[in-house]
């Protein structure tokens, strides 16, 4: 985990294997926990550091997780999956988060911001926090219920012709989709599910964007506060959609209609959050 103060960039290790912050308590009122895509194999640099930094230049403080993956060969071969320890791993941010005073964020509202598998584990964090599998036998400080969360074409569905079969095999450790349905996230939506940022491109070709529009319609049906912006076009994995973030320095996936995505979120989170 790596953690940006929105007026101070400067990191330093510490033994909880985060990169804290040096400087003064922050003054700012929310805190975005960075989940980085990957489908559950790897965790994307490009939705990582760059991301939580964008966030505290706009005033955000901002953290890096980086949750368990392992990849679908090794998944296949053991029959284990790591959704238990990948959520597990997120609640233990939220709860460290809201317990540890020397963070300076224990008063925070807590927005989880995840990319592709990454926004599967945020929604899954927000529909399933109080899951027996995940509060049984643990001692928790408080309530895992994130206050919000920014989900960046996000990986929802396990609908046969939504599901994205890598996240989900790994996830579950089972290629059968019928051990995928407790974690469809839109059919877990209740009327206390967090606000939701979600935003798409309509010509992802890896994660359909149906998968953000069923999570949107579940939210709005159950009366919880939503937002989905669905962009005409775009690559899977934009993330920033700034030259920043690009692998090769071609900007391929570099698009200033998408890069808008960021200011909305903000703005949402002020406002819903």
């Amino acid at each position: 985990m790596a953690i940006f103060r929105a007026r101070n960039h400067a990191v330093a290790p510490n033994s909880f294997g985060t990169s804290p912050v040096l400087g003064a308590d922050s003054q700012q009122q929310y805190v975005i926990v960075v989940l980085p895509g990957g489908g559950y194999e790897f965790l994307s640099y490009r939705e990582d550091r760059k991301v939580a930094l964008a966030f505290a230049r706009m005033g955000f403080d901002a953290v890096v997780l980086h949750y368990h993956t392992k990849y679908v060969e090794e998944v296949r071969f053991s029959h284990r999956g790591v959704g238990h320890d990948a959520m597990v791993d997120v609640a233990m941010m939220i709860d460290e988060l809201r317990r540890n005073s020397h963070l300076g964020m224990q008063h925070h509202k807590i927005v989880l911001c995840g990319f592709s598998a990454g926004g599967h584990l945020a929604a899954s964090l927000c529909t399933l926090y109080n899951d027996p599998e995940l509060t049984t036998g643990a001692a928790w400080n408080g309530s895992l219920r994130p206050d919000g969360a920014i989900l960046c074409y996000p990986v929802i569905s396990a609908r046969p012709d939504l599901a994205h079969v890598t996240s989900f095999t790994c996830f579950t450790g089972s290629e059968r989709p019928s051990d995928w349905q407790h974690y469809s996230c839109e059919q877990n939506v209740t009327s206390d599910t967090p606000p939701a940022f979600i935003w798409h491109t309509v010509t992802d070709t890896t994660v359909p964007y149906a998968n953000s529009l069923v999570y949107a319609q579940a939210m709005w049906e159950h009366g919880c506060k939503a937002q989905l912006v669905l962009f005409p076009q775009g690559e899977h994995g934009s993330s920033l959609a700034t030259r920043e973030v690009e692998l090769n320095n071609d900007f391929a996936q570099a698009d200033p209609l998408i890069a808008t995505w960021l200011t909305q979120a903000a703005a949402f989170v002020r406002r819903c959050v």
